[in-house]
Parts: structure tokens; C-alpha cells; sequence
């Protein structure tokens, strides 16, 4: 299929390289994307998450495990080595035991990985989706941005369950810790428009958190100062 090739004659070996250098990080973020997302789906279960809770984890895995598929079709394409697909073993190790899971711990992956987290790897995805040429990357970041507001309304219902019995002060503190790091994660990267072109990720992509994930939100019992709103919400 078309969509689903890339003419590298076209190109040089310098710029496919810089674009196959992203991808291969995009890569590595999605194998760990698929690895922790199991890890929160046996977390979810030794802490006697719900079967609705619990069917929301499974898709996850399967969609980052499908993500970590497009990315080895982009690499492939590009003549770079393909990323190391997650083991069945692998997508099981570190099954925690109730006495070791810990309901902060998981809030907090919760709601600044998933919950925060997605929605501005939606808006990466969608920045780089409107400049690349090629079909091949258009498609591929289509395939990766579809699932990721489900992964943050995943996020944000599996946190609400976690801390369904936290006091406010808790919830507060969770909130305040989660926006802390946000706001300090982000690393600038030096914009690099011919690679862009072809495919890699925009290093100026809108960092604000966007306002359709406030309803989701919502049930957490969170709330956000001023500041904050002004700083990562648009």
C-alpha cells in the first residue's frame, strides 16, 4: 500500500537518519508505554479495581503494544533497525502484591502520565501530523493519535476510582504534585524544520493541557490555582 511506503532514494542518508533517531525514541517511549501500562493493569488488580476499570487497562496494553507495531513499520521504512517488541513475560514482570501496591504511587502515574500526559502527546502527534509530507507519516501519527484521549479519560476514571475514598487534602496534594512536574518536564530541543517535514516530531509542539480533559477530571474532586490554568491549560 501506498500510505504505507517511503521512497528513501528521495532523501538524504544524513536526514533519514535524524528522522530515524526520533523514531527510534518514539519507539522506546512507546515499549515503555506498553510495559507500564501492564504494570498499572496488575496494580489495578490487586488493589480490587472494578471489571470496567480493568477491561479499560486491557485495551490500553493492546493499543501501546499496536502503537510500538507503527513505529517498527516507520523504522523500517526509514532503513533503521526496528524496536524490540514487549515479550509476553515481559508484559507480566513486576505483578505486585497487594501489601506492595501503593494507591499514590498509582494515582500519581495515573494522572500526570495518563491523564495530563496524553492529551499533550495528542497535540505532539497532531503539530507533526499537519507538517509531514509523506503518507507513510501521516498515517503512522494517525495511528498513534487516535487512542491517546482515550488513554487520558483512562487515566483520569482509573485515578478517580483509586482516590474515591482520599480526603480533599490528599486529592490536593496529589493535584498540586502532578501540575509541579508538569510544568518542569518539558526540555526545550532545537527545531530541526527539514526532518520535521519528513516526519519527526515538531520540537515546538503546544505544551497546554487542552479543556476537553477538565470533565474528566472533574470527579477526581481536583482544582487548579490561577497560575496553573494559565500555564497548562488553553
Amino acid at each position: 500500500m501506498k500510505s504505507r511506503t517511503l521512497d528513501r532514494s528521495r532523501y538524504s542518508p544524513e536526514l533519514l537518519e535524524r528522522v530515524g533517531a526520533g523514531w527510534r525514541r518514539l519507539a522506546d517511549r512507546e515499549r515503555h508505554g506498553a510495559l507500564q501500562a501492564a504494570r498499572i493493569t496488575a496494580e489495578l488488580t490487586a488493589l480490587g479495581a472494578p471489571p470496567s476499570i480493568l477491561t479499560l487497562a486491557a485495551h490500553v496494553v493492546q493499543e501501546k503494544v499496536r502503537h510500538l507495531e507503527v513505529c517498527g513499520r516507520v523504522l523500517e521504512e526509514l532503513g533503521t533497525g526496528g524496536p524490540k517488541p514487549p515479550r509476553a513475560f515481559e508484559l507480566a514482570l513486576g505483578t505486585p502484591r497487594p501489601s506492595l501496591t501503593t494507591e499514590t504511587g498509582l494515582a500519581r502515574t495515573l494522572v500526570f502520565d495518563f491523564a495530563l500526559g496524553k492529551p499533550l502527546a495528542a497535540a505532539s502527534f497532531a503539530a507533526a501530523r499537519a507538517v509531514v509530507r509523506e503518507p507513510l507519516m501521516a498515517w503512522a501519527y494517525t495511528e498513534l493519535l487516535h487512542d491517546e484521549t482515550r488513554h487520558a479519560t483512562f487515566g483520569a476514571k482509573a485515578a478517580a476510582w483509586v482516590v474515591r475514598h482520599w480526603s480533599p487534602r490528599q486529592r490536593e496534594a496529589l493535584w498540586a504534585s502532578c501540575l509541579a512536574v508538569t510544568a518542569t518536564e518539558l526540555t526545550p530541543l532545537l527545531r530541526d524544520r527539514e526532518a520535521e517535514a519528513l516526519g519527526l516530531l515538531p520540537a515546538d509542539a503546544d505544551d497546554t493541557l487542552p479543556r476537553w480533559i477538565l470533565p474528566h477530571l472533574a470527579p477526581l474532586g481536583m482544582a487548579s490555582n490561577p497560575s496553573n490554568d494559565q500555564a497548562l491549560l488553553q
